[in-house]
């Protein structure tokens, strides 16, 4: 069976040998695999307060084995589940598709695909800190998008994040996404009660 991949937003088919693969300028998304579950990045990531406390996973506050990591992952539900690899491209624009030429820098989710209802959600982790603030988080959030929307036929996409997410407000918010409710002081991080958001886009 042939594998699809995509270029800047356009389904294509390629050897089944290549990667299934969603892509914009430098940026690309690949199945998260056994390369990044084992990764040294990965692992550093769940251990970094400051990723984990934006991620509402309370119990990586602490320090996580790797074998929590491979637990959570094995337990992913695949029937409604599509977990990625953000990586970037360390020459700008690879055409290769080749891992060993790019830079692994976070991971994107979109998991309770609901084919009756036709949505779905996504979560979003720029896990690299030297990689926040430039874009990449908005950038991701669109290659997701299209391949839900056009792909998979979805008309909605939800999501949800901490109310003093500036960044990962800022790039929902370019994407297109609405605040759809707001959790008034409804979770308890880091000494203060702080908003939850939930934001949606519909297909347009």
């Amino acid at each position: 069976m042939d594998a699809l991949t995509t270029d800047d937003g356009q389904m294509t088919r390629q050897p089944d040998n290549a990667y299934f693969c969603l892509h914009e300028e430098d940026l690309y998304l690949f199945p998260f695999c056994t390369k990044e579950l084992y990764s040294e990045e990965y692992l550093r990531w769940m251990n970094d307060l400051e990723t984990t406390k934006t991620l509402g996973k309370f119990d990586y506050l602490m320090p996580v084995e790797r074998s929590k990591l491979v637990e959570y992952i094995n337990g992913i539900n695949k029937n409604n589940t599509v977990f990625l690899a953000i990586y970037l491209s360390n020459d700008g624009q690879s055409r290769q598709m080749d891992k060993a030429a790019m830079s692994f820098i976070g991971t994107l989710k979109i998991y309770d695909i609901d084919l009756l209802s036709r949505r779905a959600s996504i979560g979003i982790a720029i896990g690299e800190r030297s990689n926040w603030g430039k874009g990449y988080a908005a950038k991701a959030i669109r290659i997701a998008c299209n391949y839900i929307f056009n792909t998979l036929g979805m008309r909605k996409i939800t999501a949800g994040y901490f109310g003093n997410n500036i960044g990962m407000e800022r790039a929902f918010i370019k994407n297109g996404f609405a605040v759809e409710a707001i959790f008034k002081e409804h979770i308890w991080v880091a000494g203060e009660y702080i908003d939850h958001k939930f934001v949606s886009k519909f297909r347009g």
